[in-house]
């Protein structure tokens, strides 16, 4: 049986040595406070090699709560696991002379021995004022009062005399740790090693650095042959270009000199000069021509090379880390074989102070150090496994982004600083991170954070400045992926390159993936045992608050003006979400029990990060290609966790998916978003698509989550702030037959139907609807849809004082028409919204909001909208109805032409008159920019649509021009529309109208085009309420939908 005081020895040797190299999990999951079990999501530390509950983690003394940036540790005895606030904690003062200090704690344990045998051994009672003598034999110290006494330098004969140094003293370790402490400074420092293990560490660190300089030497020779062989290959291609330069100028001065040798008598001098003029301007085009021909022969060199360069810096890369890897391993085990040997001393010593106070009972153990022993030798760098499926998901790992708060802020300040080596950064990065996850994090971070795309670097880089160390990224011979590589062999880390095919920048839903298009690359590194996904280039994300960057190049940089932000999706993805967007060449890096096909990755939904960041799931399994039905409709749905229902904001856009058509956003003069319907139910949000005509078709779906700067729930917040919706998936629609003829959707505000925009956004809450509603589940009121007779009511719950104005809409009629027929009224804390409807159809209802009280400056926010369907009507009103808001009699180019930038080509007059031929062709100076689109109508309202065509010139492509076929006689408006390519702007404005009048009859006369006026559908006819229009304009209300940005991925 083991001996109480060994057991004590041995567990304070265990928890000195042995637990800096146990594995993560090993010895960690235990509360040092409560002594529960601590799962990761309620974790802190570890501190001292144990871990602490969120809960538990305050002074021991006060009970006064901690964190990891306030907590202090006991600077008396190092074997103190307990943490202390800075009132509390025990701080090491002058030297103290007590037993264990001068060496004389087996002396006084045996006096306290000889107490206890006496009380024991003998039934005298004391008796008051009777001192017993106690002399020196009874003492047990009879020996030390006989020594011979010592000289004034501690010696007499072979006898030792005491040395009161700080070994002595027993405050060696205190005074160490003093000495260590002022070398940290850092956060995150909290892992407080023993001086002598500090300074094997310290020793570690050298050894590389040595290691890294030898490297460094074969790189650097690699860099010098990579602009050795750039720079012959340039001078190459220049002495070509030159030849040729110098070929065709000879053929072309001599082709002048025989037009001048062969014109010499007959030519004046102001011909002669004229020939001369022509020479030398063709000189100097010839001249622009060889430069732009080097130019881009240089451009074809470098991209060619550059591959090349990336491949054999890989290579080089891996096979540096390797050596990396194994010095790490060699070192690290040497330094466990001293440790183990310090170990068994140290228990040694412990061992036999403790044995002389159980003499008696005359029982004596070895110290079980065999599994101390066991874990010392634990390989640190072992054989990585074979990729397989890991063990558990990421957010097994971490459950909360926050836990890496402190992790990340340290390495903001790291990547603002310069390192002049590897060595130096990583152990800036994880000198005091003990696990790999902390580690892989950290040199993730930097990466994203550091935005090496954009770093600037001077014309020459020195090969021992900090720019130097990053000098691939100049030259473009080492990339995300092989930086994170190389960084993950300095800190230990088992990494691996991965290539395949990824779904990226031009990748659209139903394209065929080759073998050499949409290649990538990204990582594996080994966390814990099991192999974890990371792609570091798209995780990157950088936003500069300041978007005026010329204007403030010249100051420096300060903190506050820059946000970081990064994708964390990419850092240790699960590999079946991972698998939507890569797919690698060797099918054991899928990390998948199944896997998969690249027909089937094809097939897979265009999904992005988005998608998996907020727990979207679609309702059913779904493929990248979906098909309509006869009617040309198809219905996509997602669920969101309920918890987000409030705050995810959803949009789309739907577009042409041939090349002739993609840039058209509207089909007949509707916009393509008013063929869907989109609607939030509970925790779905539901995309009924209808498409106009047969064609194929992109849908990209749009999602974000909003915070309290985009809700109007505060007395304080009249306005939305703008924000950005982010591409979360994208499927390819196939329309191939149709019956039917598909109508566009009353034009309301765009996005969203039904009232939980209302929910989200202002705090209204619809009363159950108390009319008819459909039976089928979609079109519902909760779902923005009512079936209605007539008369109707719509209701609201206001949480506080607000000002509404309500828009009913119906297609091919002025809205204004409608405003007698709506009326709002509205109390403390219901909003009653009451509509007539003059006749049956389909109509709109739009729900505009602020506060009250408000400045005018201050527009409607768009709330809500109701698609209303109106089936009976006891007395119906005739309305007047126009076919569309451009159908003014205004030709020739409105206020926004000149602000896009367009200019008349071929027809400076917009009436155009043609009577010779059926065929017109007009020109127009477009940017690239500037997407257009077009509506085509015959009088009085006969969509032509189908007879123009509208295309870029191949060699000049600002010019568009439009072939229109004329079919018959008769009066055409041909209205352009523009719109800025990924403008923030939705809208689609009116920018110039054009007047056609098409005559078979050669004697028609010449004078005032006739337009007839005899029906009042006609296109041409003024507007029926043009003066109300003006007065209503005056006096309106401005409404604005609020509708967010959308961004797709470029990656």
């Amino acid at each position: 049986m083991a001996m109480q005081g060994d057991e004590a020895s041995i567990e304070r040797g265990y928890r000195r040595l042995s637990s800096l190299f146990l594995r993560p999990g090993i010895d960690q999951q235990k509360c040092q406070r409560c002594k529960s079990t601590v799962y990761q999501q309620e974790r802190l530390g570890p501190v001292h090699d144990v871990v602490f509950h969120k809960t538990c983690f305050k002074c021991i003394t006060c009970g006064q709560f901690l964190t990891l940036k306030n907590y202090w540790s006991n600077q008396v005895d190092p074997e103190d696991r307990e943490i202390y606030c800075n009132s509390h904690v025990p701080r090491i003062g002058g030297a103290r002379i007590d037993k264990e200090a001068l060496g004389i704690k087996s002396a006084m344990s045996v006096q306290q021995h000889f107490k206890r045998s006496a009380d024991s051994k003998t039934s005298e009672k004391r008796i008051p004022d009777n001192i017993p003598q106690v002399g020196a034999d009874a003492l047990m110290i009879q020996r030390a009062l006989k020594a011979p006494k010592t000289n004034q330098y501690g010696q007499e004969g072979n006898v030792p005399a005491s040395s009161l140094d700080i070994d002595a003293w027993g405050i060696k370790d205190a005074m160490d740790a003093q000495v260590l402490q002022k070398r940290y400074q850092r956060k995150l420092d909290k892992h407080h090693f023993p001086p002598h293990i500090a300074k094997r560490r310290e020793q570690l660190f050298n050894a590389q650095k040595e290691l890294e300089a030898k490297l460094r030497k074969e790189e650097d020779e690699m860099f010098r042959g990579f602009q050795s062989v750039r720079k012959q290959e340039s001078e190459k291609i220049s002495e070509e270009i030159n030849k040729e330069w110098e070929v065709r100028l000879k053929d072309l001065t001599e082709k002048f000199d025989k037009q001048m040798e062969g014109k010499r008598k007959k030519l004046k001098d102001n011909e002669r000069k004229l020939m001369t003029v022509q020479f030398e301007n063709e000189k100097n085009v010839l001249q622009k021509t060889m430069s732009m021909k080097r130019e881009k022969k240089k451009k074809t060199m470098t991209l060619r090379m550059r591959e090349k360069e990336q491949s054999t810096t890989s290579d080089l890369v891996k096979r540096q880390s390797v050596q990396m890897l194994s010095l790490l391993a060699a070192k690290q085990e040497e330094m466990k074989k001293e440790l183990a040997v310090e170990l068994q001393k140290e228990l040694a010593v412990e061992l036999q102070n403790d044995v002389q106070t159980e003499q008696s009972t005359g029982q004596v153990s070895e110290p079980p150090v065999e599994e101390i022993i066991e874990v010392l030798q634990t390989p640190t760098v072992f054989e990585p496994p074979s990729p397989k499926p890991p063990r558990c998901r990421k957010r097994n790992l971490y459950s909360d982004v926050s836990v890496f708060s402190d992790i990340d802020e340290q390495v903001i300040e790291v990547a603002e600083g310069e390192q002049l080596t590897y060595t130096d950064l990583v152990k800036e990065l994880t000198e005091n991170l003990m696990s790999d996850l902390e580690k892989a994090r950290a040199i993730y971070r930097w990466i994203t954070v550091k935005d090496l795309n954009v770093m600037e670097f001077d014309e020459t880089i020195e090969e021992d400045t900090p720019m130097g160390l990053l000098r691939g990224i100049k030259f473009g011979t080492e990339t995300y992926h092989v930086l994170f590589m190389r960084l993950c062999s300095y800190c230990g880390l088992h990494c691996v390159e991965i290539k395949g095919h990824s779904k990226s920048v031009g990748y659209e839903p139903g394209m065929e993936i080759n073998p050499d298009t949409f290649q990538n690359t990204w990582n594996g590194v080994l966390i814990d045992g099991d192999w974890r996904l990371i792609q570091c280039n798209w995780g990157a994300r950088h936003l500069v608050l300041n978007k005026d960057k010329d204007k403030d190049k010249e100051k420096p940089k300060k903190r506050d003006q820059i946000r970081y932000q990064y994708d964390e999706h990419y850092f240790l993805t699960d590999p079946d979400e991972f698998i939507q967007e890569f797919w690698p060449y060797e099918q054991k890096w899928q990390l998948l029990v199944t896997p998969i096909t690249l027909p089937e990755f094809e097939a897979l939904p265009f999904v992005r990060s988005v998608f998996f960041h907020y727990g979207m799931r679609f309702d059913q399994s779904r493929l990248a290609v979906l098909e309509t039905d006869d009617k040309g409709g198809v219905k996509i749905s997602i669920k969101i966790p309920e918890e987000l229902e409030n705050d995810l904001v959803f949009f789309y856009q739907l577009r042409f998916a041939d090349k002739e058509r993609k840039h058209e956003l509207s089909y007949r003069g509707a916009s393509l978003e008013r063929f869907v319907f989109q609607t939030m139910v509970d925790n779905t949000v539901t995309f009924s698509v209808h498409v106009p005509t047969v064609a194929d078709y992109f849908f990209e779906i749009f999602a974000n989550k909003i915070d309290e700067t985009n809700r109007c729930v505060e007395e304080n917040n009249a306005n939305f702030a703008p924000f950005r919706l982010k591409c979360a998936c994208k499927f390819k629609i196939l329309c191939t037959t149709m019956s039917g003829k598909m109508h566009p959707l009353p034009n309301c505000a765009a996005g969203e139907w039904g009232p939980k925009k209302a929910l989200r956004h202002f705090g209204l809450t619809a009363v159950p609807f108390e009319g008819r509603e459909s039976s089928d589940n979609v079109e519902t009121s909760k779902a923005g849809i009512l079936t209605v007779e007539e008369k109707f009511s719509v209701k609201f719950n206001i949480p506080r004082p607000l000002q509404f104005v309500a828009k009913l809409r119906m297609n091919q009629v002025e809205d204004q028409i409608f405003d007698p027929f709506v009326h709002l009224s509205a109390d403390a804390k219901i909003l009653t919204l009451t509509i007539t409807l003059p006749q049956t159809g389909q109509y709109g209802i739009d729900l505009y909001a602020r506060p009250k009280g408000v400045s005018d400056s201050n527009t409607l926010s768009h709330a809500c909208k109701y698609l209303i369907n109106c089936t009976k009507v006891d007395t119906p009103l005739e309305i007047p109805k126009t076919s569309s808001s451009s159908s003014k009699n205004k030709w020739g180019p409105t206020s926004s032409f000149d602000e896009f930038g367009l200019k008349l080509v071929s027809h400076k007059d917009p009436k155009i008159r043609i009577s010779d031929s059926n065929l017109c062709h007009i020109e127009l100076e477009v940017p690239q920019n500037i997407n257009l689109s077009f509506q085509f109508l015959r009088e009085p309202d006969e969509d032509n649509r189908d007879y123009v065509q509208m295309a870029r010139l191949d060699d000049r492509p600002t010019i568009m021009r439009f072939n229109i076929t004329l079919t018959r006689s008769g009066n055409y408006m041909l209205s352009l529309y523009a719109r800025r390519d990924k403008s923030d702007d939705r809208s689609l404005p009116n920018v110039y109208n054009y007047l056609i009048q098409h005559s078979r009859s050669p004697m028609e006369s010449n004078g005032g085009i006739h337009v007839t006026r005899e029906k009042s559908s006609s296109i041409f006819k003024k507007g029926l309420f043009s003066k109300k229009e003006k007065h209503s304009d005056k006096n309106s209300d401005r409404f604005s939908d609020k509708s967010s940005d959308k961004s797709s991925d470029s990656r």
